[in-house]
């Protein structure tokens, strides 16, 4: 794939109304991925108690929108090197599109863990619904990466997003045990 606008095959989650070029492509698959990994380490690690309590909700959702905004923030100050004040606003507008998928990581696990703090859901049965979706949401990624990469082999496919969640269930093993 070469770095030229993209092909009107592009998935849903990374469509905008023009034409995205390849470099945007590239930053929302990896805020997508990112976001993705830091809400399902944040819905590992909850308890029964704070899914219960409403807890959940607020870490899950606070996690969301914390990584949205340290990941802006650190994107605007590293690309703020080499470029003029126009061009660090304009891409500034740019990252904060891009960055969006990370925002989209946290809906339907917020929702899930709602419905158990409503007792809708067992607290269980709502984590794991909740991680979840998040881990198809992340196999779909690599699914999606294979395919923007003119990757055909169904095998290949297939195996890079089991690959990918794997890899990113390591991550979330880790964060988790090291952090919390």
């Amino acid at each position: 794939m070469t770095d030229t606008p993209h092909s009107p095959r592009l998935p849903r989650w990374l469509r905008s109304s023009g034409e995205l070029s390849l470099p945007s492509i590239r930053s929302r698959v990896a805020a997508y991925l990112y976001g993705n990994i830091l809400v399902l380490a944040a819905v590992v690690a909850v308890s029964d108690d704070a899914i219960l309590h409403g807890e959940a909700v607020v870490v899950v959702a606070a996690t969301t929108v914390t990584t949205f905004l340290a990941h802006v923030v650190s994107h605007g100050i590293g690309q703020q090197i080499g470029r003029s004040d126009a061009e660090v606003k304009l891409h500034l507008s740019t990252e904060l599109r891009d960055a969006l998928p990370i925002l989209s990581s946290g809906v339907l696990p917020v929702i899930v863990l709602v419905l158990g703090a409503l007792g809708v859901l067992p607290p269980f049965l709502a984590q794991l619904v909740a991680g979840g979706i998040l881990v198809v949401r992340i196999a779909l990624t690599g699914i999606e990466v294979e395919r923007l990469s003119d990757n055909r082999s169904p095998a290949g496919v297939l195996w890079a997003g089991f690959a990918l969640a794997a890899v990113s269930i390591v991550i979330v093993t880790l964060k988790v045990v090291f952090t919390h």
